[in-house]
């Protein structure tokens, strides 16, 4: 670790004791004290651009790329001194863009009201893609001996393999270039209102303020926060009145996903494909034969998933002596667990020390993330913020509120697993473009991050109440593949649905929610309130064929999590190694050379679910063993 790493976890940890001290004095837990909140927002002006004109100057830059990337048109295969250079040309206009997107991203989440730079991005990128889609057309002339012999006559060629390797496999589903050109130019046109239509819904609801723990708390910016209050009835208002806003805000959120979902099933179509969904899953190195057999192994050991319900509804209400616990008191601690809650400080400290396992070059590079005297984190909260948490890139890291449970300390290491990896990338392959690869392995190397985490503080903290806290916590954690496999399930159900006509309206994804969501949790029967649970994933309007992606990295994290813990020592040192490659193949490949994860082992799943099940027992044993 570097001196100035040294300065930074010295001077959190003063922070952290003097948070420490406001509480046990009984003081209101506060994430960010001492006035650090200003010190936990965005510099952009540090990170990206003092001004309009380094920004506008940015945009000219990118389009003189885009003019020069077109002298190559027509020409692209004419030798391979001529695609090595238009490949390096495109490598350095990606990583311009990559740049644009984060700004036009970060400035739009800490102001939805300001569109102006992500709108500039959306028309940028549309131009690029429409004046460079001679790309895939020519490419289509590639077939796999003709690109061997290619990757002979010019070795530099290699490091652009898997894109090459890509662009024959996709060959059959490109179209005549003026066609893909008009379709690359209607793409904002075609899919970019829809999500910005969903946030403004979100935007000009007037969502209520709610009394809990003596503080007023708005429902909508604070609802994690509402469900884990000490007042019972402070958690059924905040849910109860939740959905109700949401299905008041439901004709509109459902009228934007049809919207988006038909146009995307119809480019799909145009390309070959069935829909979006199949095409996602195409572009990812997957079938739907693939999925639908992942989700039959998931089904299949759901009787393990209802198991952990019961025992987590059972000591839920013994703990509050009440005959059953209802779903709004889900995110409660168990009696005996006293969930530990972290300062802003404490939270990035805490990620820094358990992440660090994965060696110096990790350790460095995560805590100039971390260190907010860096201006790369924005968590803070505040009026007209955008939802959720996401990284762009390697640049920076965005929370909507941070309000220290473990669940954001999660979030947090698990968006910096993601800007960390594409920092790797950079710094070991010279381009954030060599980053871009199917989002299960991205997301595998994110979630990953959590389990060290929870490692971590198993292993550290002092309070025996805490321990127990994060041990029912990583249980949950595990336990969450059913719900996940639900969401993206559900996704993959709605584009087959819209593509049949049988969903028209917000009353089609309600149905589509109810039917996958009772098979795999019975609190769907219970609640009629969940049929529009479907809102409270925005991924569907901005990410939209992500989901699936989560099902695959959760199983894939936990596998190497049992590495690491079978392995300390080395198993890091071969994960790093990995992360640092970027994608040069295909994600199978890295996982069997690197590591010896085969994604087709029938077997593959057995060792998590085993590992699920002996957390199970030990947590129930725990339970049995400490009733008084």
């Amino acid at each position: 670790m570097s001196h100035g790493l040294l300065v930074f976890a010295a001077t959190i940890g003063l922070a952290t004791t003097f948070a420490a001290a406001a509480q046990q004095a009984g003081k209101p837990f506060d994430p960010m004290p001492q006035n650090q909140r200003e010190l936990y927002r965005f510099d952009l002006k540090k990170n990206f651009y003092a001004g309009d004109a380094e920004w506008q100057a940015d945009m000219d830059r990118a389009r003189q790329q885009i003019a020069s990337l077109e002298t190559f048109k027509g020409r692209l295969l004419e030798s391979p001194a001529t695609l090595l250079r238009a490949l390096d040309g495109r490598r350095e206009n990606e990583d311009l863009l990559i740049k644009l997107y984060a700004y036009g991203e970060f400035t739009s989440a800490i102001d939805t009201r300001n569109r102006k730079y992500i709108d500039a991005y959306q028309a940028l990128r549309a131009e690029a893609d429409a004046r460079t889609s001679f790309f895939a057309v020519e490419l289509r002339a590639l077939d796999s001996s003709r690109l061997k012999a290619l990757l002979e006559q010019e070795p530099k060629l290699r490091r652009y393999s898997y894109a090459l390797e890509a662009a024959v496999r996709q060959a059959p589903h490109v179209l005549s270039e003026k066609e893909e050109s008009l379709l690359a130019t209607l793409g904002p046109a075609l899919s970019s209102w829809e999500p910005a239509l969903f946030q403004l819904s979100f935007d000009r609801t007037a969502f209520p303020d709610i009394e809990a723990s003596g503080a007023s708390r708005n429902l909508h910016r604070d609802y994690a926060t509402l469900l884990k209050d000490p007042n019972r009835e402070v958690r059924e208002k905040a849910f109860r009145e939740y959905y109700q806003k949401l299905r008041e805000l439901s004709d509109l959120a459902g009228f934007a996903l049809l919207k988006e979902m038909q146009a995307n099933n119809a480019v799909s179509k145009l390309h070959g494909f069935p829909t979006y969904y199949h095409e996602a899953l195409f572009d990812a190195y997957l079938s739907r034969a693939e999925l639908d057999n992942l989700y039959g192994q998931i089904e299949a050991s759901l009787p393990l998933y209802h198991q952990y319900l019961d025992l987590k509804m059972n000591r839920l209400a013994k703990g509050m002596g009440v005959e059953r616990a209802e779903i709004w008191d889900m995110d409660v601690a168990v009696k005996g667990a006293s969930e530990p809650r972290f300062t802003a400080d404490e939270g990035c400290r805490i990620g820094l020390e358990a992440c660090s396992v994965l060696g110096d070059e990790y350790a460095r590079e995560l805590g100039k993330l971390l260190d907010p005297k860096n201006g790369r984190l924005d968590i803070a909260g505040g009026p007209n913020r955008g939802q959720g948490a996401f990284t762009e890139g390697n640049f920076a890291y965005f929370m909507d509120n941070y309000q220290g449970y473990l669940d954001d300390v999660a979030t947090l290491v698990h968006e910096s697993g993601h800007a960390i990896h594409h920092q790797l990338v950079l710094n070991h392959q010279g381009s954030l473009y060599f980053g871009d690869g199917p989002a299960y392995m991205t997301e595998s190397f994110a979630t990953f991050n959590e389990w060290l985490l929870r490692d971590h503080l198993q292993k550290t903290l002092k309070d025996d109440n805490m321990k127990r806290a994060v041990r029912a916590q990583a249980l949950d954690e595990m336990m969450v593949l059913w719900e996940i496999a639900r969401r993206a399930k559900f996704e993959m159900v709605s584009y087959d649905r819209v593509a049949s006509g049988e969903i028209s309206d917000a009353k089609g994804f309600d149905k589509a929610c109810e039917d996958t969501g009772r098979p795999y949790d019975p609190f769907f029967a219970r609640y009629p309130e969940l049929e529009v649970h479907w809102m409270r994933k925005h991924h569907y309007w901005e990410v939209p064929g992500y989901y699936f992606n989560y099902v695959l990295a959760h199983i894939l994290a936990l596998t190497y999590y049992q590495r690491y813990i079978e392995d300390p020592a080395g198993f890091p040192k071969k994960y790093v190694a990995m992360v640092s490659q970027g994608f040069d193949r295909p994600a199978e490949a890295l996982l069997k050379d690197f590591l010896n994860i085969d994604l087709k082992d029938p077997k593959l799943l057995q060792g998590v679910f085993a590992m699920m099940q002996k957390q199970l027992t030990d947590v129930q044993t725990e339970a049995e063993t400490s009733r008084p």
